[in-house]
């Protein structure tokens, strides 16, 4: 009931009378969703336990606009509980499990697994699921349908080129299994060439056996696509390049005004612009009459944190490279920076992240006034 009113609010519009309505029946539901945890003594792990968790999770995070550190330590919280009934490890080990719920208990870890690398990444704290204690593998490609409770046998998965979205969470599943290597080991400090080497391989191989219908596609060549597709997509490719920053932050950020443009610069510049792209097109599409317009509730408030993330990669560019030097693709980088501006003023009433990507674009691009304004006076030999 608590994500129904959710939706609702969504679907009317943050300034809308009605969603103040829908706002405090939210509240209830999720206090409701509490007591009724609480009640269930639900550190003890019983039945549907984890799963109403997860709910109480995906309710707080469609609720809150902005990155907050209780959703971190709420999935904490969520996982420690789901390592208690066991599900970080396969059930394939267990015979008294039969094959429906062993997918179940499969699809579980794979949302937990995913969740706990998007909120790690998000506060910019370790994940708390450690690869080398858990073995439960990701779950077969087999639809509800599929999967009979009165027979133990599995039928044959079905080909990933049928779309569905259990199809997306298992390949986005593989993506993020990578991106959270990556993100473990460029935790602590830059990785060596031959280490960055061998995660871009990774990364790679994971792309490239995506399916056609989640590779990267012009929005303009996808007009037969659902838009759920179409999103899937998108959210797909935010990920892969949210790795490929993650795998170059260091040399990235530590890399001086004196350096000539390194490889790790040009592909976290490529990065970010890719995804302010994509903060575009969803809230071009999002709009009445839009692609996306139906499913705009899809478009979740965390992935506020990566838009924010390639909002202060583009302006620490600009802040190491002013216009005396050939910066590549400064045009680009400019440009996106002021479509940005104009999307974050949208939600910067309700929004400390549009806040803080508002103060810092309106920095850098005073800046980058103010010097492109006295170049021409400095080539002339006088001062400025």
């Amino acid at each position: 009931m608590s994500m129904s009113a959710s939706i609702q609010k969504t679907e009317l519009g943050a300034h809308d009378p009605s969603a103040q309505e829908l706002q405090a029946s939210l509240e209830t539901f999720r206090t409701l969703t509490i007591h009724c945890l609480v009640a269930g003594d639900y550190l003890h792990a019983s039945g549907y336990v984890v799963e109403t968790l997860m709910l109480h999770f995906a309710i707080d995070q469609h609720a809150n606009i902005t990155t907050h550190m209780g959703s971190w330590v709420l999935m904490g919280v969520i996982i420690r509980v789901a390592m208690r009934m066991g599900l970080h490890r396969e059930p394939s080990h267990w015979p008294g499990i039969r094959p429906l719920q062993a997918e179940l208990r499969r699809r579980a870890w794979t949302f937990l697994y995913s969740v706990d690398f998007f909120t790690s990444t998000q506060v910019g704290l370790p994940r708390i699921i450690k690869d080398s204690q858990c073995d439960t593998r990701p779950p077969s490609y087999l639809l509800d349908s599929d999967i009979s409770t009165d027979n133990d046998a599995l039928p044959p998965e079905r080909p990933f080129s049928e779309p569905s979205m259990l199809a997306f969470h298992i390949k986005r599943h593989g993506v993020i299994k990578v991106a959270a290597e990556i993100y473990d080991t460029t935790e602590a400090g830059p990785p060596s060439l031959a280490v960055v080497t061998a995660l871009e391989a990774k990364l790679q191989i994971v792309v490239d056996a995506l399916p056609a219908w989640l590779k990267p596609k012009p929005l303009e060549e996808s007009i037969a696509d659902s838009p759920s597709i179409i999103l899937n997509r998108m959210m797909l490719d935010i990920i892969v390049q949210k790795a490929i920053y993650l795998l170059h932050r260091h040399s990235f950020i530590n890399s001086s005004a004196g350096e000539d443009n390194s490889r790790s610069h040009e592909v976290c510049i490529g990065a970010a612009l890719a995804i302010l792209e994509y903060q575009r097109r969803m809230k071009e599409e999002a709009q009445p009459g839009g692609l996306m317009y139906a499913i705009r509730w899809r478009i979740s408030a965390p992935l506020n944190h990566d838009f924010l993330q390639a909002t202060m990669m583009l302006c620490h560019s600009l802040s190491k490279y002013d216009t005396r030097r050939a910066l590549d693709r400064r045009e680009d980088i400019l440009q996106a920076l002021i479509v940005a501006k104009n999307i974050w003023e949208q939600s910067s009433d309700r929004s400390t992240e549009a806040q803080r990507a508002i103060k810092a674009i309106s920095v850098m691009l005073e800046q980058d006034r103010k010097t492109s304004v006295s170049l021409p006076v400095q080539s002339s030999g006088k001062k400025s």
